[in-house]
């Protein structure tokens, strides 16, 4: 309310500084004529710069109102974004669709929103200006306003198609924008430089990148001209429409109908108020226009976040079990399922070690485990409720898991582990490192767990791979979970230290229900069970020993792997 206040009067300022022109350059005259004493002219001059000094003033505060307004609804907007990413299905995460929408909205509030408010908080000053200007020019000669504003609109109009057209430009290489960013990503990140180097494949990336950016530059360069070409059009207009007004002014002065200092008073009149028109039909124009960019975040925003949860509850620990029933699962984009009509029973307490080759649909099963994805088609219940009808949350506090893609998290040592169970007791943090191994990293460091993680900041020290994969075992062993999945926890150890992990797990697995996913078959006597999976199904199931006297799929996985030890 205080920026419209402001700006409106801002508004009135034009008008006012119009009318004091007007009557400084007739107390000037009266002066020069001998009809006015010289104080009366030195008052309206010093009325004059003191409304400007005035101006000035509010327009401090209120450009200073306006950035305070925007760094909170930034802050809020950015709030916002992340809220939405973390409440959307994980599988929507799978989608190209989602991430070209979720760029579309970023930039939409970045490049847009912003100059969107600025316009229209202007828009009360050009509002109230144009008002105030067009009944002080009517006061002389009704046809003078009529003249500047059928004269300035058509040029004004030409821009919206332009609008349209840029809207529709940058919703068509929102696919190939981010493409473009990968290729930034690559060529200037840490990740990939050694690879690059290795393989002296920078400038292929390079050359790929550039063939990209020309498409990009192309249509935006096709339409800059088509810009350029209207915007000489409108400015035309707008001087043969200025030249139009000031000799009809030039008549009234002839015929006796405006006295000089009106006159002179009409070239700053005549002025303020085509550049106020502009400004607002321009000005809605962009509004009109950074809308539908906005209009982005809003789609975004709204979006549903998945299914309708009825928040079902749970018995404090697992029961009966978890069920999946005709269980299959197909990513989006994909024609074939990634799990097809499982059918599995998990018994409370039970260790279970899933093996199979890559793709046979290991960590698929893991994170349908978790409700991170619902099945396609069929059901999971735990303890006989749907999976579909418990609160997320509530469900993820009850399980732990460790991802084989687990995340580097380049925050303290401390940190990296917290976050795996934020309400953690104080000496949580302690206990979890001892149980993964993760003590013995914080013990190389000079701060111990508070060593901040990553080469990006100042002072950051930067982890091998297993040490890496310790941290997110520790944020596992964080959580008072009875369920934990570990999903290749020892792919990145040495055999030391995958000996630790195993030795680790072998003494907290009996107070938990243990989904174990590996590729080393020898951990998989940990287990009670092994399922085999294999295109998504359940190949062979049984215990080592059962599955080894099969003499099936995973016997012979195991006597492969063996023969290295042998």
């Amino acid at each position: 309310m205080s920026l419209m206040v402001l700006n409106g009067s801002r508004g009135l300022f034009v008008t006012a500084q119009v009318y004091l022109l007007y009557r400084f350059i007739e107390a000037a005259t009266g002066v020069v004529k001998g009809e006015i004493q010289f104080p009366e002219a030195i008052l309206w001059a010093i009325a004059l710069v003191g409304l400007n000094l005035l101006q000035h003033g509010i327009n401090l505060i209120s450009n200073t109102t306006a950035d305070r307004f925007q760094e909170r609804l930034r802050g809020h907007i950015e709030e916002q974004c992340y809220r939405k990413v973390q409440s959307v299905p994980l599988s929507q995460l799978e989608t190209p669709a989602l991430h070209d929408q979720l760029q579309r909205a970023r930039r939409g509030i970045e490049r847009r929103l912003f100059s969107t408010m600025s316009f229209l908080w202007r828009s009360v000053s050009d509002v109230v200006a144009l008002a105030s200007l067009l009944i002080y020019l009517a006061s002389f000669h009704w046809a003078l306003p009529l003249i500047l504003v059928v004269g300035t609109s058509p040029g004004v109009f030409l821009r919206e198609r332009v609008n349209r057209a840029r809207y529709l430009m940058v919703r068509d290489l929102t696919p190939d924008e981010r493409r473009f960013d990968t290729y930034h990503e690559i060529l200037s990140g840490r990740k990939a430089a050694a690879e690059i180097r290795m393989f002296a494949f920078g400038a292929w990336l390079i050359d790929r990148a550039d063939v990209l950016w020309r498409k990009l530059s192309g249509r935006r360069m096709r339409l800059a001209k088509k810009e350029a070409r209207l915007g000489l059009i409108s400015d035309g207009l707008n001087t043969v429409t200025y030249i139009v007004a000031v000799t009809f002014s030039l008549g009234l002065l002839f015929a006796g109908r405006a006295t000089i200092g009106a006159y002179a008073a009409f070239f700053y009149a005549i002025e303020q108020l085509q550049g106020h028109y502009r400004s607002l039909v321009w000005g809605a124009s962009i509004i009109y226009n950074d809308l539908r960019y906005v209009q982005d975040y809003f789609e975004f925003v709204d979006r549903p976040s998945g299914e309708s949860v009825k928040s079902r509850p749970l018995s404090k620990n697992l029961q009966t079990g978890i069920f999946f029933q005709d269980v299959s699962f197909v990513y989006p984009g994909s024609d074939l399922p990634a799990i097809s009509n499982l059918n599995l029973n998990i018994r409370p307490g039970e260790r279970i070690a899933v093996v199979g080759e890559n793709g046979a649909g290991k960590s698929t099963l893991v994170k349908l485990i978790l409700g991170l994805f619902n099945p396609t088609t069929g059901r999971i219940l735990v303890d006989g409720v749907d999976l579909r009808e418990v609160a997320p949350n509530e469900w993820l506090r009850r399980t732990g898991v460790v991802f084989q893609d687990y995340n580097r998290y380049e925050l303290t040592v401390r940190e990296n582990i917290v976050c795996g169970w934020l309400e953690g007791a104080s000496g949580a943090v302690e206990e979890a490192a001892a149980k993964s191994g993760a003590d013995d990293v914080a013990e190389t460091l000079s701060r111990g767990l508070e060593t901040p993680l990553g080469k990006t900041y100042r002072r950051g020290t930067e982890l091998s791979i297993g040490q890496w994969q310790k941290l997110a075992i520790a944020r596992a062993y964080m959580r008072p979970a009875d369920i934990l999945i570990l999903d290749e926890p020892a792919s990145a150890l040495d055999a030391r230290a995958e000996a630790d992990v195993y030795s680790h797990f072998a003494r907290i697995a009996h107070e938990r229900t243990v989904l174990l996913i590996s590729h080393r078959l020898g951990s998989c006597r940990l287990a009670h069970r092994i399922l085999l999976l294999g295109d998504g199904k359940i190949v062979e199931e049984g215990s080592h020993q059962e599955l080894l006297a099969m003499n099936g799929q995973y016997a012979e996985l195991y006597r492969n792997q063996a023969q290295w030890y042998q």
